[in-house]
């Protein structure tokens, strides 16, 4: 197995040696000429990475060498760190350095480093001396030009071509009937083939989601026997059906709640990446998997065709590679991006080649074509094809891996280091874009020449580089774990720079943490975020070289009693070095309060870059804080700070630097806010002055009534985006939205409006919101009016539980695509101008409105009316669009009125006069209307004719609930396209007739509650296309409809799935 190269490291010492900083510690320790002379042969070591690299995979001597330096620089890292921490604890450069320098221990430690020096030295001259030895020859890696931005054509490549027919196979094995309880259909192939993106096609087809009651998806992908644990099993399918917690219990525990989940329900569960072997173990599995519905089945995904045989799959379902065709459709969408008038032709000749040699392999396709999509040199392009690994696979016997290899060769080296971290993580761990690269920044991954460029940023660039070239992507991630473990052997060696927590349970208490920590004096990451402890560990403060901790926890009382220097946040003070997230916690139980709220424990921490401040916000029961205010005032973030979130903040003022009318100069990068449950606090700080301010978040801030003013002249929330506001109940109003435009402009970039439960909030005016788009408001009982001016950009608009609101009214948007309006108890008038991209309207609950008339409004797909009791009128016009009309529970609209409705599709009529509804029905006639479903109408007796006008397309009937229906007219024999015809609760329903038998499209016939239906006609032997019939609570039918016996049986027998349901 390959070593991984250390091209970081050695940018980073390089970089350290090179720094004017480093040069000055070293010279105080009387080492003033060292870095030049280290620099220098690093240097050499350096020009022969690229070819070290390379030729470890062919030589031994050469892996060996990479494993010796990259030894050698994490030690030659820990001494000059070392250095650095020595020099910080003691104050730098202060007026005691001399003093310092007198003392015994530092005698012993310029001793101590001395030697180390000396051993640093001698081995990397004898690295270097084996440079020639080798063979190793300086190279240069042209750095190609991140092309990260454009991606969509790799957006394209996630189309799948080519298994369509692989899907209507599986599918058809998986919605077939059958006795057994339990069937597996395994699917089995290489890697990279495309085994799990086969499954996801499958596992999302629609009629699997009829035909199951229950899906689950599991993602086993664990490679060795062992790891296959039959309760870790249960608990993955458990948290696919519910995300519930089941952590914590046992098999037993796991078995049980299981069976309360499947019993006799049939169910489809996908089990993706197996590896197991062990036929005991699945049995295990298989047996608590017994008590689903017959029909139930399991798909899974593997590797091994014994795997496939062990679970009962004789004979599986072999994955193949595509066809020559479709592998060239895949290659040119990718590498060409569709273009291909404007490629060379030897070029297309070339790329047609390549793509034949990828056997059919989706992954090798998807990787070779992203390589070379940015490639116009036919010389690079021969390359690739004559590449030894690619040609390996002509061989009958081939490996994808090498292949995939050609990816991780073509990184920039910058890039290299930061995919191999990855091996750190297990097999299918998913890891958050944002965490890992907070990592990557803490390993001094990522390097910047821009001073003013946050590494973060930089960071994230590397991440998207990486994802274009098919290097991150779910469906391929087993495989991209291989190349990583080809690629870089283990990083698991001392010295130990990153304590990263990934499961649950692999630390039981406290102990073994405060016994390891405090020795990793070159800790660079120490991620605390899923231990189960109670307190951080102590003499963190020690850790001065910590880039990265996204967790610090305040000790209680008891703690500090036994050792004052256990989870106080005066810990944090000296780990100057932090950044990406910070999360504070349990800030309640601090009590050295006075040296806190002189604010120096946050205020220099410049690269810092999210803060997150927790009080006791989820115990209701807390006692409250008396020193939150203190506490607060000394947890001034440095101004780099971009993300801030307050949780339960006890005090009934903000900190001074807060409400500092100079907020915009302390807190000049802030982007995000987010506060929960200040529960104490009237008055807002400022926040309107922040020049990048994008989101405010505030979610149950009790007291709050303003929001502290800033001066009239500054524009009022230059740059925010998103505004939410949750249960707020004494919020009076929206501060400036209203005011007059020589004011200061007020939400020039305000995109999107969330308020929810502020019941004092009387009114709502947004003026010249130009870029606003959505708004919802909820729950504010007090409202009472509402306005919308000058807001071109707005598309979606809720208003939810507002009942004392009387009008709505929006001024014409070209925007508008989505208004829904409920549950207003005393609106009367909606005024809706002509709306050219308005797409769906749902009103509901608004028992006060009269009449709806609805403008121009082309693009127009659906309309719902629900529970309007007092309407009496609805009038369309131009709606020819409109493919979804539902009407529920307006017993008194009287009045329908609407040009033609052509493309009308769905019609629901719910609890309407009958006349309305043959009024409806009258404008409704197209030849696009294909489901009808009529619900509660009282007093028809018979269907309406209008129905004749849709006999060619009208494909699902459903009547619901039509207790004055005693017989279905003849005609319903002319609806030969109906596929799905349900009569459900229609109790006089007394006879079927016999025209029936001409629905020959008819498959899906649901009977419910019609007690005085006494029997199915004969005709019905001619539905052959008849697959599912279901009877439920229908009494003279239960008897005459028994298997073999009952006098109806021959009438159905032929029928695919009958259930009958007795009373």
């Amino acid at each position: 197995m390959a070593e991984q190269v250390p091209f970081s490291i050695v940018e980073h010492i390089l970089m350290k040696l090179g720094s004017k900083a480093f040069q000055k510690i070293l010279s105080m320790y009387g080492l003033p000429k060292e870095p030049a002379k280290l620099k220098e042969k690093l240097d050499t070591v350096r020009a022969v990475l690229l070819d070290a690299e390379e030729k470890q995979l062919k030589s031994h001597a050469v892996q060996h060498w990479v494993q010796r330096l990259k030894l050698f620089m994490y030690d030659a890292d820990d001494f000059l760190d070392d250095m650095a921490t020595h020099y910080l604890q003691r104050g730098g450069l202060t007026s005691q350095v001399s003093h310092f320098f007198s003392s015994s221990n530092q005698v012993v430690f310029r001793c101590k480093m001395s030697h180390r020096l000396k051993d640093i030295k001698e081995r990397l001259g004898d690295i270097q001396n084996d440079i020639s030895l080798l063979n190793l020859i300086p190279c240069v890696h042209t750095e190609e030009k991140n092309s990260w931005r454009d991606t969509h054509s790799f957006v394209l490549a996630s189309e799948i071509v080519g298994r369509d027919e692989n899907k209507e196979e599986i599918v058809k094995l998986l919605s077939s009937n059958n006795e057994k309880n339990l069937s597996i259909v395994a699917i089995v192939g290489i890697g990279g083939l495309g085994k799990t993106t086969l499954a996801q096609l499958v596992y999302n087809d629609e009629r699997l989601v009829k035909h199951f009651e229950l899906k689950i998806w599991v993602c086993v992908s664990d490679d060795s026997d062992d790891g296959f644990d039959v309760n870790m099993m249960i608990k993955k399918i458990l948290k696919s059906i519910s995300n519930e917690d089941v952590a914590s219990l046992d098999l037993n525990g796991s078995k049980d709640k299981l069976h309360e989940k499947i019993r006799e329900k049939r169910f489809l569960i996908v089990l993706d990446d197996v590896w197991n072997q062990n036929f005991e173990k699945w049995d295990k599995v298989r047996i608590l998997l017994m008590v689903g519905a017959k029909g139930s089945k399991i798909v899974v995904t593997t590797r091994k065709t014994k795997v496939a045989s062990i679970m009962g799959d004789s004979s599986p379902f072999i994955l193949k590679g595509l066809e020559e065709n479709q592998s060239w459709n895949l290659f040119s969408k990718i590498a060409f991006r569709e273009r291909l008038e404007n490629v060379h032709p030897n070029i297309i000749g070339i790329g047609k080649e390549i793509a034949t040699m990828c056997k059919g392999v989706p992954l090798i396709i998807k990787t070779l074509g992203t390589m070379l999509q940015f490639e116009s040199e036919e010389r690079n392009w021969l390359s690739i094809k004559n590449n030894e690994n690619l040609l390996s696979l002509q061989d009958e016997n081939y490996n994808v891996l090498p292949v995939l290899k050609l990816s991780y060769d073509n990184l920039p080296t910058h890039l290299r280091q930061c995919f191999s971290y990855c091996a750190l993580f297990p097999k299918d761990y998913e890891i958050k874009k944002k965490l890992l690269v907070q990592l990557w920044t803490a390993q001094d991954y990522i390097q910047s020449s821009n001073e003013n460029e946050h590494l973060e940023d930089v960071g994230d660039r590397y991440f998207k580089e990486l994802w274009s070239r098919s290097l991150f992507h779910e469906v391929e991630r087993d495989v991209v774990n291989d190349i990583v473990s080809l690629m870089i052997g283990s990083l698991k060696e001392k010295p130990i720079r990153t304590f990263l927590k990934l499961y649950e349970d692999d630390f039981k208490n406290d102990s073994i943490v405060n016994s390891l920590i405090p020795s990793l004096k070159c800790l660079h990451v120490l991620s605390l975020d899923s231990f189960s402890i109670r307190k951080v560990p102590k003499y963190l403060g020690e850790l001065t070289l910590l880039q990265s901790l996204p967790l610090f926890i305040v000790g209680n009382g008891r703690e500090f009693s036994k050792n004052k220097r256990i989870g106080r946040l005066s810990e944090l003070k000296r780990l100057s070095q932090l950044g990406g997230i910070l999360q504070i916690k349990n800030l309640q139980n601090e009590r050295d309060v006075l040296p806190i709220s002189k604010g120096e424990i946050l205020k220099e921490k410049q690269y810092l870059q999210s803060l997150r401040l927790e009080w006791r916000w989820w115990d209701l029961e807390a006692k409250w804080d008396e020193n939150a205010e203190l506490v607060m005032e000394g947890l001034q973030p440095h101004l780099n700070l971009k993300e801030l979130s307050v949780y339960g903040y006890e005090g009934r003022k903000f900190p001074s630097w807060m409400m500092n009318d100079g907020l915009d100069s302390l807190l000049p990068n802030l982007c995000h806010i987010e506060m929960w449950d200040c529960s104490r606090c009237q008055i807002l700080p400022p926040f309107s002055q922040l020049p990048f301010l994008k989101s405010l978040e505030l979610y149950n801030m009790k007291e709050v009534e303003d929001m502290k003013e800033s001066s009239p002249g500054k524009p009022f929330f230059p740059s925010l985006q998103i505004l939410k506001f949750y249960k707020m109940p004494k919020l009076t109003g929206l501060w400036r939205m209203d005011i007059l435009a020589e004011q200061g402009p007020s939400f020039p970039h305000l995109s999107e409006v969330y308020i929810e439960k502020c019941s004092s909030l009387t009114s709502v005016r947004l003026s010249s919101s130009p870029s606003l788009s959505k708004l919802y408001i909820n729950g504010c009982s007090n409202l009472t009016s509402f306005e919308l001016h000058s807001s071109p950009s707005l598309s979606v608009v809720t208003i939810q539980d507002c009942h004392k609101l009387t009008s709505f009214e929006l001024h014409s948007s070209h925007s508008l695509s989505i208004v829904t309006i409920q549950n207003c108890h005393n609106l009367t008038f909606i005024a809706q101008p002509p709306s050219p991209c308005l797409s769906k309207i749902d009103i509901r609950d608004c028992p006060n409105l009269t009449s709806f008339e609805l403008h121009s409004s082309p693009r127009l797909s659906e309309l719902e009316m629900s529970n309007c009791l007092n309407m009496t009128s609805l009038e369309l016009h131009s709606t020819p669009c409109l493919s979804s009309l539902t009407i529920r529970n307006c017993p008194n609209l009287a009045s329908f009125k609407g040009a033609s409705l052509p493309c009308l599709g769905k019609l629901a009529l719910d609890r309407i006069r009958e006349d309305v509804l043959r009024q409806i029905m009258s404008v409704s006639a197209s030849s696009s209307l294909k489901s009808l479903y009529i619900l509660k109408i009282d007093g028809m007796i018979s269907l309406p004719e209008e129905l004749l006008q849709h006999v060619s397309t009208l494909h699902t009937l459903s009547l619901q609930g039509c207790s004055s229906l005693s017989t279905l007219p003849h005609w319903l024999g002319n609806l030969t396209s109906l596929t799905h015809l349900q009569i459900l609760d229609c109790r006089g329903l007394a006879t079927l007739p016999h025209s029936i038998g001409s629905l020959t499209s008819l498959t899906d016939l649901q009977i419910y509650k019609s007690p005085e239906l006494a029997s199915l006609p004969e005709e019905m032997r001619s539905l052959k296309n008849l697959q599912t019939l279901n009877i439920s609570f229908c009494p003279r039918l239960e008897e005459r409809c028994r298997r073999e016996t009952g006098q109806d049986w021959p009438n159905i027998a032929h029928v695919t799935e009958i259930n009958i349901y007795p009373q």
